[in-house]
C-alpha cells in the first residue's frame, strides 16, 4: 500500500456498529453498481458531491438547532433579527445564526463549483489524451 491510500476504516466493535454497518453495505452496494454502470467513471465524483452536500446541509441545520434549543427563537432570516429589541442579546444571536447559516451556503455553493469545474477541467484532459488533438 502507498502513502498517497487511504488505509481501510477501522471496523465495528460493538454489534450495534455491525449491525448498522451490514444493514448500510446491503443499502449502498446496490446503489453503487447502479451508479457505477450507468454513469462509468464519473459515478465516483457525483456520489462524493452527494455526500459533501448531505453532510453540509446537515451542518447548516446546527446553528438553527442552538438558537432554537438555547434561546427558544427560530431565526431564518435577517428581518427575523430586525425584529428583536436592538438591546437584547437575542438580537446579536439573531445575527450570528443568520451570518453563519449563509457562510455556510456560501461555502456548499463554492464546494460544489470547485469540483465541478475540476471534473470539467479533468474531462477535457482525458479527452485530449485518447483522440491526440489540443
Amino acid at each position: 500500500m502507498t502513502s498517497s491510500q487511504n488505509p481501510p476504516p477501522d471496523r465495528p466493535k460493538t454489534a450495534w456498529g455491525q449491525k448498522t454497518e451490514a444493514f448500510l453495505e446491503q443499502i449502498c452496494e446496490p446503489i453503487d453498481i447502479i451508479g457505477s454502470r450507468l454513469m462509468g467513471s464519473l459515478w465516483r465524483t457525483f456520489y462524493e458531491t452527494v455526500q459533501d452536500a448531505i453532510t453540509l446541509s446537515l451542518l447548516l441545520h446546527v446553528p438553527g438547532l442552538i438558537g432554537q434549543t438555547i434561546l427558544g427563537k427560530n431565526f431564518s432570516g435577517f428581518d427575523v433579527c430586525l425584529e428583536e429589541n436592538w438591546l437584547s442579546l437575542n438580537r446579536y444571536a439573531c445575527f450570528i445564526i443568520v451570518g453563519s447559516d449563509f457562510f455556510l451556503w456560501f461555502i456548499l455553493a463554492g464546494r460544489m463549483i470547485g469540483r465541478f469545474l475540476a471534473d470539467l477541467s479533468n474531462l477535457r484532459n482525458s479527452g485530449r489524451g485518447r483522440n491526440g488533438s489540443n
